[in-house]
């Protein structure tokens, strides 16, 4: 629910001579910046290809956690907010996303990119022009290398219940990298699957 930065820059790795964690803790202090002080963005569906809002009292709005299909926070100036941090090292977008049932981003490109995504809770579908189509459950971690240009949509499927899921970009080393996708599922049965490997 929260994201913790130095009171003063440092990026792990920068101090010669010691190890990742002796550098984070002589970097100071860390500054706690709640929930409730980050950026809300909360869009209107017709831009991602999505039918409008359900008014309340419909079925739909029933099982809806939220008024809007997407609620995200943003940790870093990104979209319509441009007040915040604009990264931290090389990380350049960490956002929050709750995407309701039956609701998502459609195709869309990215180009020059490392984006990671945590499934927190619920089933993200993603597809790409590469191929690509699966659904990843809680727990499960993907990752796509944008680079010379790609184009995806992430969707909830289930009728049922909300998404949520935590997006970063990482700026790449270079620019104009081969696209690439992965993932690993992160249920109990595919964990137990990876002990001993």
């Amino acid at each position: 629910p929260s994201f913790r930065v130095p009171s003063t820059p440092m990026f792990l790795g920068s101090c010669p001579g010691k190890s990742t964690k002796a550098a984070v803790m002589s970097s100071g202090s860390l500054r706690l910046v709640p929930r409730s002080k980050l950026y809300v963005s909360e869009p209107d569906p017709r831009m991602f290809g999505n039918a409008r809002n359900p008014g309340s009292g419909t079925p739909e709005a029933q099982i809806w956690t939220d008024e809007n299909w997407l609620k995200s926070r943003f940790h870093f100036s990104f979209a319509e907010y441009s007040s915040g941090p604009k990264q931290y090292g090389v990380l350049r977008v960490m956002n929050d996303d709750l995407v309701q049932a039956a609701r998502g981003f459609g195709a869309h490109p990215h180009r020059d990119m490392e984006i990671i995504t945590f499934v927190v809770d619920g089933g993200l579908t993603h597809q790409d022009s590469m191929g690509n189509s699966e659904t990843l459950g809680r727990g499960s971690i993907q990752f796509m290398t944008a680079g010379t240009g790609v184009e995806h949509s992430e969707a909830n499927k289930d009728k049922s219940s909300h998404l949520r899921f935590i997006q970063s970009w990482v700026l790449p080393r270079q620019r104009g990298l081969k696209p690439n996708y992965g993932s690993m599922v992160g249920d109990e049965a595919a964990a137990g699957g990876r002990l001993g490997q």
